[in-house]
């Protein structure tokens, strides 16, 4: 795979695209050197995170060369490969527009982590990890985060393979979207991963969080999409809620809010983080 190729397929804004193709052009030796170790070491602290924000974006392009034959070798599909390799852009793009400067973030640069692993796949609207249960509870990580019932964790034990569901920002879920993501996601997964017998679907994400769900109107996309996840735990983490409703995780007086908006800033307290699963 070349690298104009790379850059046609991501999508960049153009002055993005272009910064990162002279960079790459004028430095492709040190740019390659520096991809070699990019993601070595362990607990996510990564030599990659320690670059400019600039370079690491031309890094993780730089990458992707490599990954898209591994992706094809598993047998992903062009569209499902470009369609994931599309978060760069995506995250990019909102570095650009949030901080008015070309590169992306030390959070981003763990993310693509799995990306580097061969382990997460964007499918229709959703994005798909091969991943193991994992329960956030004392039990499991020391620290009393959620509570799930010990029945829940005898049908579904810690380590059970299961298909993680994360949702990029402002994507489009609605219901119809979401299953046919869903029901791709199984046939990709059994071509891609035929020894493992996947268990369930989980989901991680404010967007599963009871109370602000009960605040929701019944047409709901949000709502509708939770509905698909029988959910399990649950905390009053705001964290990502606030993240997803908000440029820079707060509100603004000149924002046009949306009515979820208002909610949240009318109601703080109906935020949150939940977890859901779909049996498979």
């Amino acid at each position: 795979m070349d690298l104009e190729t790379v850059l046609s397929e991501l999508h960049f804004e153009p002055v993005i695209g272009k910064a990162v193709a002279e960079k790459i052009k004028k430095n492709e030796r040190l740019i390659g050197e520096i991809a070699e170790t990019a993601y070595d070491g362990s607990d996510f602290d990564f030599p990659l995170c320690k670059r400019m924000p600039l370079t690491r974006l031309v890094v993780v392009t730089y990458i992707l060369k490599l990954k898209y034959s591994q992706y094809k070798a598993i047998g992903a599909s062009d569209a499902v490969i470009w369609d994931t390799f599309g978060d760069v852009a995506l995250r990019a793009n909102y570095y650009w527009k949030r901080n008015g400067k070309i590169g992306i973030s030390k959070e981003d640069v763990i993310w693509f982590r799995h990306i580097m692993h061969v382990s997460i796949f964007k499918i229709g609207v959703l994005q798909f990890q091969d991943f193991e249960m994992l329960y956030l509870d004392e039990e499991t990580i020391g620290e009393a985060y959620m509570k799930f019932a010990e029945e829940q964790k005898k049908e579904l034990p810690d380590g059970a393979p299961v298909i993680n569901c994360h949702i990029q920002r402002d994507a489009d879920i609605s219901l119809d979207l979401v299953k046919e993501s869903l029901e791709q996601a199984k046939l990709l997964f059994a071509k891609c991963f035929p020894n493992i017998q996947y268990k369930a679907f989980l989901c991680y994400s404010w967007l599963l969080y009871p109370p602000m769900l009960k605040s929701l109107a019944n047409e709901s996309n949000i709502k509708r999409f939770a509905g698909l996840f029988s959910i399990i735990g649950a905390c009053n983490d705001s964290k990502q809620a606030m993240e997803n409703l908000f440029d820079h995780g707060k509100p603004n007086a000149s924002d046009n809010l949306t009515s979820l908006q208002r909610l949240a800033m009318e109601h703080p307290d109906i935020l949150g983080f939940g977890c859901g699963v779909i049996r498979i």
